[in-house]
């Protein structure tokens, strides 16, 4: 897992914190604020959200940032205490988080996917045209339809406390420039330009707007 700090540290810059903790902890340090939203949540979703508060509240430490409870929002996003901006994500073994002053930045979204190879039956769901002309000249389409996912992922919650749109992933056509790509969205929705990488095991994306 430091080695999934240190490059999500590496990619967002010293402007962002960053924390990294287990879902498959226990669900602990919840704070009164936090619980309500998993009260009645079955045990694996109670941990994945300890873990990515746990991770939230490391992000903040990590920033210099006094640790504060995270609501959640009437969309299940998390609600930030005011001044600060930041993103969760978490997959099955990893939970990942950021944060930062909204004096510097608008927004951020990330997120972490296993790097594994997408089901091909997805694809057609996931990626529009343009991506899907692009995935053929790929050392491994499957896997690169996989971080095509994971990036949209990333631009979803990038766009989202903007805007408040909820977008399907044939919204977003991505474009790459080696690790980096930009994100054409829909005309009423704010440009987004990010980053993807593989680190042990896992696909790591960062969207900014």
């Amino acid at each position: 897992m430091e080695e999934i700090r240190a490059a999500l540290q590496d990619m967002l810059g010293p402007d962002f914190g960053v924390g990294v903790t287990d879902p498959r902890d226990p669900a602990d340090g919840l704070w009164p604020e936090e619980t309500p939203a998993v009260a009645r949540a079955v045990e694996k979703r109670q941990r994945d959200f300890a873990a990515g508060r746990r991770a939230a509240r490391e992000a903040m430490s990590a920033l210099g940032v006094t640790p504060a409870a995270i609501p959640q929002g009437n969309q299940r996003e998390p609600v930030w205490p005011e001044g600060l901006i930041g993103s969760i994500s978490h997959c099955a073994t990893c939970c990942v988080a950021t944060v930062a002053h909204t004096s510097q930045h608008r927004t951020i979204g990330i997120d972490i996917e296993p790097a594994t190879p997408l089901d091909p039956d997805l694809i057609p769901m996931i990626c529009t045209a343009e991506e899907q002309n692009w995935l053929p000249a790929q050392p491994d389409p499957n896997l690169a339809a996989k971080q095509i996912f994971s990036a949209k992922e990333a631009v979803y919650k990038a766009q989202f406390p903007l805007t408040r749109e909820v977008i399907g992933f044939k919204a977003v056509t991505l474009r790459f420039d080696g690790a980096n790509f930009n994100a054409e969205l829909p005309a009423n929705l704010p440009k987004c330009t990010g980053s993807i990488l593989i680190r042990e095991g896992m696909i790591l994306s960062v969207a900014y707007v």
